[in-house]
């Protein structure tokens, strides 16, 4: 190009020269032109005359010519006529005429003839006489007579003798030829003649003035023409003269043409110069800034290469946000500071793709956020086999579709193209050839992946879990083998040889997969998990599609026209390039380069100009989607929350597929909300601009805006609503809440009408420290520290100021059965409904589910937190052949009769044959198979139930199976039953997962216990009203077993399997024993419900003991006759029928209550404690953790600095070696102390070596292990990490206060090493082993005393002092603090139990002295054994037994749970 502008400089100078000589030779020819032209004009006037006169002779040639035609048509019929006068004078002779002659007396006729020759030849004048005698005498002479007749001037016979002859002759019969021949051979001559003689004549007679005007035109035809032909030789002379003439004239013009195609030549080369430099000026301009760029380019290129390399190489595992903070925050300026040259403000993506390219990406499926694109660059350019990281399927799909070609039908091999042409092929016949899949589960996957070695071929191994057969890791390593020309790889046992067109893509369906570090450096990991944005894009064009298809079409169409204009633009600059580069010689002389790069620029402009039209159309299409933007937002905020779910129970599975599908029945489900005003979502469009142009946001305008946006929000929350429940219909009762809360935050959150702060606290709960508590009388310990954490936020600044001022209002708040109901004292009533919620958090915790019930319902309707019953009717319709029924089992329930009671909708059950019901255990698997292929072919449910214990075979054909359903009959269902379990995730997702629980509560469990018993039932017994009551007992009872595992370890130390099996079978053995005993044998009953029917499952001797004193309580001789069995509930009377029980059970229960377990009502606040804080633990789970927490700051972030504080708090080791020094003798407490501190170096050994070693991973001095990710996410979140548990002791305290207790554990540590003396009173829950404790006192009483050990046993004696009351160590035994009693107090006062305060959890218990004494001698009267255990977990934390004195009788302690505890929180 710039050679061509140079040359356009010096073309225009030679044009200049070549211009005057034309003009020269111009001037000269235009001269003889002239001269040309006037001869011309002469020779054309001469022309113009003799032209003239060529006419007119051609005029009077053509009259000739039409006369001589005429005369000569005359004369033509004439003579016939002379031929036949001829033929009859021919016909006379000598002879002939001689005897006519000789007649004396002709024949009659003869006369006439011979009178018809005489007037003939008469020469006009009429004979007078026509005798017979006169012809005689014209015949005497005969040869004469024949000369005149044969010389007679036929064309001037005279008229009236021709006339005579006619009159006279001709008109008589016989006067003819035949008739004289008859007579007179002679005589038929000359009557011939004359006949012919006058026909002739009278032919002549019209035919001879013609000839005279023939002739007479001939004559001006001959002047004429002589004419002519002296004008023609003048007009040659002229013409011959002229031509010489032109002949000079076009030597001249030839010189001219040669001087201006010289002049041409150079105007248009330098034409084409300019054109060239034109058409490209845009190019030139951009080719010359990019030639100016390259030069810079190529001093920057090793930092652009080696961002971009990176790129690829590490970032594909990570999410968008770790992504752009990996290059721009971490990267880049590390570069920048180590001076590594780059480019400015560097984006690795334009490194690796242009726009043309991602538009093709984008054609062939590739989603088009900004994250997905990034990955279809690092696949685009990766060396390493990609790995996916795709739960949603959207990688797999893209690779599929890239890879995915179409086969023409192939000609056939008899086509003849002579006869039939060539072959077009017919696309109908087109076949696909699709992506080869495989999973590392199913067999011999091997030859397909060799099959694609070989072949060059893609393949996909998809769905692969945390580990890859060692068999593929030659071909994960490209471990080529090179053997002459042919190149090879080692798969298994064998070498295939390689094609290196193959490509092997690896995916998996896991979330969150840990790699090992071979894999990770074997394959290119990339993160193909879907985005908030990329998900709400495809939302929206779901809810577009529907509600205004015309946008969506054309939003699509422009999408793949723009998608085509950028690879067009690409081409025809990638053929501008070739075209110019591949040109040979002097490029202006290659107009066809010249005019295709024109064309090519035509093109090009073209496309600008509807690129820059489409863009229009694409923001006004943009402006109108825009209105449907916030059901889009709503359904990917509800799908990230859905996709989550499986933290808290890994049944929670669903794929996307699914959410789409279902999200898609919710916008239907909005139509027909909408059906009592059918036009309203016509009216929307219509107010929307009923086009693209219009399209203005929600609210927007007046009344039509107000109707798009009811139609709008009516979309958001019923896809919304829809959504919830269908997946809540899958989840526990006990996940719902949780379910609808984080939904509700999420969507305060998106509208921003959520204090991130603010909901950090109240998932949190924190709590202060180092406060005294004033409120104490009625205000617990943990409620004010929490309060004075809240005070952190303004809004809460003057809160325990007030509390303290306002103490009376405050604590009737606080004593409030529903505080949440209630307006908070003062101006806190003031405050908005989330801040109310804080401080219910804060004060009531209890009462927090109820809280955030009606929180939700006020943020997001009550329907969200109104939970639907089972009901498979309506859950069926989401059912099809490939989408099967998952119920996930809970105990006493079971499904396989709803299904069966379905199934009778549809003519489907055993006695159709197509119902198959399948128990899975061992050997049932081939059962399934065969039931499942049955009915996938022909139709058919088929029930598979506990399929979680057969976990290989589930794992393997089913988990295939319901991949592959497309297929399937349309009558085809498959139903699934499992308990939760670790059930492969491709079933999990594809099901519509159902929950059928058991009804909560004592009343409808009672019910439901009692309903299977029937009045035939007791009828057959001798005795139907002792088994009734017992049988009532017993339903009661294992109601009472069942419901109290609410109650948390205070319920239950562990939880048990009690099923409706135990129940049958006890009211069986009641029956038996009814029948073969005269008396009730309430012993014998008790000891076998209590200790082998129910005792069976029990395994904790106190699970036991409660059992056992259930029973003691209920069945006695006051059943049969009726008694209150719990306050308030009398048993009903065994009188009545079965029904008339239930109608008791219905009308008589009371409310209930924890005093129905035998609990104290303190019970209901610890349980709902507990339900309170799992479900903040799981709304904690359910936060994304890549979200700041209130200050904003990373996982990272948190986790260091909380690591930075406990390195800090951390104290100093012991140094064993002087302590030992210390140490005069080793007695049990020494003993005890001494280990104690051996295990707390051990435990903050650990810790020291665990945070260094995850510092140096924050730093990245180490690779982040998978023990490593565990600790940070623990101290981000603040509570206790896993790794230091087995080192640690038994806590239930968050990271926080743990710390703070380690720190105290370590300091009475630190004080005994003082002096090495037993502590005044020790405090037992800081030990890490209280058993060696209490074993130690037991050792030193015995030696003292000298006692068998084994024969010693501890006993305690409650002081009524505080630890800092104590004087000094207690002689006998040990002083020991630090117990808390559940479930009941200790009354100073009285010295003995006694029923827990109101509100009071956790009463605590003042010194106690620990004694040893034989066991022959420990009292037992009027005493508790009070199990002792470490934390609230109970179960294995069990430490000893505690006897405390008691009034009340053993067993009341016993049911209501009553326990001491070591450390609460």
């Amino acid at each position: 190009m710039n050679s061509a502008a140079e040359q356009v400089a010096e073309l225009q100078e030679n044009l200049i020269k070549d211009m005057t000589l034309v003009e020269e030779k111009k001037e000269a020819t235009d001269k003889l032109l002239i001269v040309v032209g006037q001869e011309t004009n002469s020779a054309e006037e001469q022309k113009v005359i003799a032209t003239g006169e060529e006419q007119k002779c051609t005029i009077i040639a053509e009259e000739v010519k039409a006369f001589q035609a005429e005369c000569g048509r005359e004369m033509a019929a004439a003579e016939p006529i002379i031929n036949a006068a001829k033929d009859a004078l021919n016909s006379l002779d000598k002879k002939s005429l001689t005897e006519l002659k000789a007649l004396a007396s002709p024949p009659a006729g003869v006369d006439d003839v011979t009178a018809g020759v005489m007037v003939l030849t008469s020469q006009g004048k009429i004979p007078k006489d026509l005798s017979w005698g006169a012809a005689k005498k014209q015949m005497a002479n005969v040869d004469q007579f024949l000369v005149m007749l044969q010389t007679f001037d036929k064309d001037n016979t005279p008229p009236e003798a021709c006339k005579w002859v006619e009159t006279n002759l001709l008109t008589k019969e016989g006067f003819n030829p035949v008739a004289m021949k008859s007579k007179s051979s002679a005589a038929a001559g000359m009557c011939g003649w004359v006949v012919n003689i006058v026909k002739y004549y009278r032919i002549y007679e019209v035919v001879e003035p013609k000839r005279k005007l023939l002739a007479e035109a001939n004559e001006k035809l001959f002047a004429a023409e002589t004419e002519l032909t002296a004008v023609r030789a003048h007009v040659a002379s002229l013409e011959a003269k002229l031509a010489e003439l032109n002949s000079q004239f076009e030597a001249a013009t030839n010189e001219k043409n040669e001087a201006i195609a010289a002049a041409d030549k150079t105007q248009r080369k330098a034409n084409l110069a300019t054109r060239l430099v034109n058409g490209l000026a845009d190019e030139n301009v951009r080719w010359t800034e990019a030639v100016k760029s390259f030069d810079a380019q190529e001093a920057q290129f090793v930092g652009d290469v080696l961002v971009a390399s990176a790129f690829v190489s590490y970032i594909g595992a990570f999410s968008a946000k770790f992504r752009t903070s990996l290059v721009f925050e971490r990267w880049l300026p590390d570069m920048t500071e180590r001076k590594i040259p780059m480019t400015e403000d560097i984006v690795p993506l334009k490194m690796l793709a242009d726009d043309a390219q991602i538009a093709l990406w984008s054609s062939e499926g590739l989603p088009t956020d900004s994250v997905s694109i990034q990955n279809g660059a690092i696949i685009a350019n990766c060396k390493r086999w990609p790995l996916l990281i795709d739960p949603q399927l959207q990688g797999i799909q893209y690779i599929r579709r890239k890879h995915t070609t179409v086969l023409k039908q192939p000609k056939p091999d008899d086509w003849n193209e002579e006869e039939k042409g060539v072959f077009q092929p017919d696309p109908s016949k087109d076949t696909i050839k699709e992506m080869k899949c495989v999973q590392l589960t199913q067999g011999k996957y091997l030859n397909a992946v060799e099959m694609a070695i070989s072949n060059g071929e893609a393949i996909m191994i998809e769905n692969i879990r945390e580990e890859i057969d060692a068999v593929l890791d030659p071909v994960l390593m490209r471990s080529l083998i090179r053997r002459g020309r042919a190149i090879l790889i080692k798969l298994g046992d064998k070498e295939v040889e390689f094609d290196p067109n193959f490509k092997l893509y690896i995916q998996t369906k896991l979330s969150n997969p840990h790699y090992k570090p071979e894999i990770a450096a074997q394959t290119t990991i990339i993160n193909f998990m879907i985005t908030l944005d990329g998900l709400e894009e495809q939302l929206l064009a779901l809810v577009v599609n529907k509600e205004r298809p015309d946008l969506e079409e054309k939003k699509v169409e422009l999408m793949e026209q723009q998608n085509g204009f950028k690879v067009k633009l690409k081409s025809l600059e990638d053929e501008l390039l070739y075209r110019l580069s591949s040109s040979q010689g002097d490029i202006l002389e290659d107009i066809e380069l010249i005019e295709g790069l024109e064309r090519a620029k035509v093109t090009a402009s073209e496309i600008q100009e509807k690129q820059i039209i489409a863009k229009e159309t694409e923001m006004v299409i943009s402006t109108a989607r825009k209105a449907y933007i916030p059901v889009a937002v709503r359904g990917a905020l509800a799908y990230f929350l859905i996709d989550q779910l499986w933290v808290l129970d890994h049944m929670y599975r669903f794929s996307m597929a699914n959410f789409v599908s279902i999200f898609k029945k919710g916008m239907d489900a909005a139509d027909i909300d909408d059906e009592e005003d059918p036009e309203s979502k016509n009216k929307a469009q219509e107010e929307e601009g009923g086009g693209p142009s219009a399209g203005a946001a929600p609210g927007a305008g007046s009344g039509g805006g107000n109707v798009l946006t009811q139609r709008v929000n009516n979309l958001v929350d019923t896809a919304c609503y829809v959504c919830f429940a269908y997946i809540s219909q899958g989840l526990f009762e006990r996940h719902k809440l949780v379910f609808a809360c984080q939904l509700c935050f999420q969507v305060q959150q998106r509208s921003g009408d959520l204090n991130a702060e603010m909901f950090d606290f109240l998932i949190k709960g924190p709590r202060a420290s180092g406060i005294d508590n004033p409120l104490a009388e009625w205000l617990d310990e943990g409620s004010w520290l929490t309060c004075n954490a809240l005070k952190e936020f303004e809004t809460f600044s003057k809160l325990t100021e007030d509390m303290v001022g306002s103490a009376k209002r405050f604590r009737e708040w606080f004593e409030l059965e529903r505080p949440e109901e209630a307006a908070l004292p003062g101006d806190w009533r003031k405050l908005p409904e989330f801040e109310k919620l804080l401080l219910t958090r804060a004060l009531r915790t209890d009462r927090m589910s109820e809280a955030l019930t009606t929180y939700v319902k006020q943020v997001m309707g009550a329907k969200y937190v109104t939970s639907q019953p089972f009901n498979l009717d309506r859950s069926y319709k989401d059912v099809t052949p490939q989408t099967p029924v998952f119920f996930i089992l809970s105990a006493g329930v079971d499904p396989v009769k709803d299904t069966e009671k379905l199934g009778k909708e549809f003519h489907v059950g055993f006695d159709h044959g197509n119902f198959f019901l399948v128990s899975l255990g061992q050997g049932q698997e081939p059962v399934a198979e065969k039931a499942i292929e049955s009915c996938y072919k022909n139709g058919g449910w088929a029930f598979l139930q506990n399929i979680h214990l057969t976990p290989r075979w589930t794992g393997g054909y089913l988990e295939k199976r319901c991949d592959d359903l497309e297929s399937a009959n349309e009558n085809f269902r498959m139903f699934l039953s499992a308990e939760a379990a670790k059930l492969p995730i491709n079933i999990l997702q594809v099901c519509v997962k159902l929950t059928n629980e058991p009804p909560e509560g004592l009343q409808p469990n009672l019910r439901k216990n009692w309903l299977p018993f029937s009045d035939d039932f007791f009828d057959s017994s001798a005795k139907p009203g002792e088994l009734k009551s017992i049988t009532f007992a017993l339903c009661l009872f294992h109601s009472v077993v069942i419901e109290r595992k609410k109650f948390g370890p205070q319920g239950w130390n562990r939880v048990y399997p009690f099923n409706s099996g135990d129940l049958m079978s006890c009211a069986q053995v009641a029956m038996n024993y009814l029948e073969a005993n005269p008396k009730v044998p309430w012993d014998d009953l008790k000891y076998i419900f209590g200790e082998i029917m129910y005792g069976g499952h029990v395994t904790d001797f106190y699970d036991r003991r409660l059992v056992s004193n259930y029973l003691q309580a209920y069945m006695c001789d006051d059943l049969v006759e009726g008694f209150d069995i719990f306050p308030g509930f009398r048993t009903p009377s065994n009188a009545g029928n079965a029904r008339d029980i239930v109608d008791h059970i219905m009308t008589a229960f009371p409310q209930e209550s924890p005093t129905a377990f035998g609990l104290h009502p303190n019970a209901e606040i610890g349980f709902r404690l507990m339900q309170a804080d799992t479900m903040f633990t799981n709304i904690r789970e359910l936060q994304p953790r890549a979200a700041g927490s209130g200050g904003g700051l990373s996982v990272t972030d948190r986790a260091k600095a909380m690591l930075d504080d406990i390195v800090e708090k951390l104290p100093e080791a012991f140094v064993m070696i002087e302590i030992l020094e210390k140490v005069e003798e080793r007695t049990p407490y020494i003993n005890v102390f001494l280990q104690e501190i051996e295990r707390l170096q051990e435990l903050t050994t650990e810790i020291r070596r665990s945070l260094a070693e995850l510092d140096l991973g924050l730093r990245g001095d180490l690779q982040i292990s998978e023990s490593m990710e565990a600790l940070m996410i623990s101290l981000a979140d603040a509570t206790r990490p896993t790794g230091w548990e087995k080192f640690a002791y038994p806590s239930k305290r968050p990271l926080g206060t743990w710390i703070i207790d380690l720190l105290a554990r370590y300091k009475q540590l630190a004080d005994w090493t003082a002096d090495l003396q037993l502590p005044k009173s020790t405090w037992l829950s800081g030990l890490f082993n209280p058993q060696s404790f209490l074993t130690a006192v037991m050792q030193t009483t015995a030696r003292k005393n000298e006692w068998a050990l084994d024969q010693t046993v501890t006993q305690t004696e409650v002081t009524k002092k505080l630890p800092e009351e104590i004087p000094a160590a207690s002689k006998e035994g040990a002083f020991i603090h630090g117990a808390f009693m559940e479930g009941a107090r200790w009354d100073d006062k009285t010295q003995q139990i006694e029923d827990s305060k109101p509100k009071e959890l956790y009463a605590k218990m003042p010194v106690i002295l620990i004694k040893a004494a034989p066991v022959t001698s420990a009292e037992q009267k009027d005493i508790y054994i009070c199990p002792v255990y470490k934390t609230q977990d109970r179960g294995p934390t069990w430490v000893f037994n505690a006897g405390l004195r008691s009034k009340a009788p053993p067993s009341k302690w016993i049911l209501a749970g009553v326990a001491l505890l070591m450390d609460v929180f």
